[in-house]
């Protein structure tokens, strides 16, 4: 069961990447061409923080397992920070600013940002935590 849950949280990384980048260009587009955030761009942005949060809950089952990244041995508790922030970087721009804010152009622009702080938390993250597989 482990080496699943260590394979889905090793692939996922990219599918997490892939979809924040989408969005965080797609939103920095948006913002400086002064178009309107359409819904394509929010289930883009949806589907990194699912992502995200889906890479954070493996990453604490594997934790509650006994698992540690890198073999536990370095700055390995980095990876946890980086996960973190993967995790919550879109929630907590939509909890800390956004509900309050009537400008949705800023609010594309801050949901973009939080996207590519998503992005550079993942590779971060992704470099912290060597993967090796067991054969199967």
């Amino acid at each position: 069961m482990f080496d699943f849950i260590l394979f889905i949280h090793h692939y996922n990384v990219y599918l997490i990447l892939v979809a924040a980048l989408v969005a965080g260009i797609w939103g920095l587009v948006l913002y400086f061409r002064h178009l309107p955030a359409d819904r394509a761009w929010r289930i883009t942005l949806i589907v990194s923080v699912a992502l995200g949060i889906l890479q954070g809950l493996l990453g604490l089952i594997m934790v509650l397992l006994g698992k540690k990244p890198a073999g536990g041995e370095g700055l390995f508790y980095l990876h946890y920070v980086y996960g973190g922030i993967v995790a919550l970087a879109v929630p907590f721009a939509w909890l800390s600013y956004t509900s309050n804010e009537k400008n949705q152009r800023k609010i594309v622009l801050f949901y973009s940002i939080a996207a590519l702080v998503m992005v550079a938390a993942g590779v971060r993250g992704w470099m912290t935590g060597p993967v090796v597989f067991p054969s199967w």
